[in-house]
């Protein structure tokens, strides 16, 4: 069956080639919305996302903020105090505030300084997101971090050793970090002191505090006993605030309906665009269903073929549409924006590959229950 198939999908060259286009622009524009998505969730989350995880397992912030990206300051004595919570090994508080960063060639940018206390750097970075430099670097005077892709955001060419200005005050790239990236503004990383001293907070207050709780069964106790004894301030597990601020941001700007309007748009319009193509082939290629018929071919069988053609469809299309895919992941990540296209993904785009192809064929199935094996004699 897969040979005769194969013949009807090869004997119509140019209709066939509609199909194919139709399935791969659908699919790859498909695949795109979905790698900007999770990349701009990734980067929504990235603060927590560029917490150490060695650490990083519940968040304690302000009880009103349900984005990470946002945060009020509270008082640093309740770092103490929450490290006597059972299940705690560790608490630290970490500074986060928006500063502007002024380089050699004049131009302001801005930024958001990071800091937290060495060696732990819970707040980050952690060792994989280092490109360049060493993270013990970051409690050396002046010494703070930038990230590989945010030259063209900071509009000056970045690289270790670099002198600029953060609010008015000196400061030196001493480590480069790579897809470390922040949503609003690039992230600069440095110990909790220097960022007191660029940002001018308080040292009687932190942004927030990163509870380590290593055994997983007791984060649900820690969060709830937090939230008992600090009425102010709400604790997280790291994942849910990611998520809580991913849902946040989205929703406060509309990204996330546009983003599935113009998937759902490109299933569609792939369905029917797919399936009328088919339906025209079909109709072409009539008196060939009608010779298989007569020549004792089953309902079963020739629905079984057209199904079969929108199988190697399929198949066709979405390995084009693959390479496509990868071909704009490679091009894409010299810009800085990193899609990743996890097997999860290119799961569903396979999926969804075979229901749109499969599914249009029902236009074609639908037009031959009602050929007559008499029509090849018309």
């Amino acid at each position: 069956m897969l040979s005769t198939a194969f013949k009807f999908v090869r004997f119509e060259k140019s209709k066939s080639m509609g199909i194919l286009a139709a399935i791969v622009i659908s699919i790859y524009l498909i695949g795109i919305e979905l790698g900007m998505f999770f990349y701009l969730a990734n980067i929504i989350g990235g603060i927590v996302g560029n917490a150490n995880p060695q650490y990083a397992q519940v968040f304690v912030v302000k009880k009103q903020t349900e984005n990470i990206n946002q945060l009020s300051p509270l008082d640093l004595r309740w770092v103490n105090q929450l490290r006597s919570i059972d299940g705690v090994t560790s608490t630290h508080g970490f500074v986060i505030t928006n500063v502007s960063a002024r380089f050699p060639n004049g131009k302001d940018a801005p930024a958001v300084i990071i800091g937290s206390d060495y060696p732990a750097m819970a707040a980050g970075p952690y060792t994989d997101l280092v490109y360049s430099g060493s993270i013990s670097s970051l409690v050396a005077p002046e010494i703070v971090s930038t990230d590989f892709y945010d030259n063209k955001t900071l509009r000056y060419e970045v690289k270790p050793g670099t002198r600029f200005e953060i609010n008015g005050k000196s400061a030196t790239v001493g480590v480069m970090t790579k897809d470390a990236k922040g949503f609003t503004s690039p992230l600069i990383y440095t110990s909790t002191d220097k960022a007191r001293y660029y940002t001018g907070m308080s040292p009687t207050q932190v942004s927030g505090i990163i509870v380590t709780v290593p055994d997983a069964s007791m984060i649900e106790s820690v969060v709830s006993r937090i939230n008992q004894i600090a009425p102010d301030l709400k604790a997280w597990p790291a994942e849910k605030i990611r998520t809580a601020t991913i849902v946040n941001v989205m929703t406060a700007n509309n990204m996330g309906m546009s983003f599935a309007t113009l998937v759902l748009f490109g299933i569609i319009s792939g369905f029917f665009i797919i399936g009328l193509t088919m339906y025209s082939v079909t109709y072409d290629r009539i008196k060939d269903y009608g010779t298989l018929k007569a020549i004792g071919a089953s309902g079963k069988y020739i629905t079984r073929l057209v199904v079969a053609q929108s199988v190697i469809y399929a198949l066709i299309g979405y390995l084009v549409s693959l390479i496509l895919l990868i071909i704009s992941k490679i091009g894409m990540a010299k810009g800085g924006l990193i899609i990743s296209l996890t097997p999860a993904l290119l799961g569903f785009l396979f999926l969804t590959t075979l229901i749109i192809s499969v599914g249009s064929s029902y236009f074609s199935i639908r037009k031959l229950k009602k050929v007559e094996p008499s029509s090849v004699f018309r």
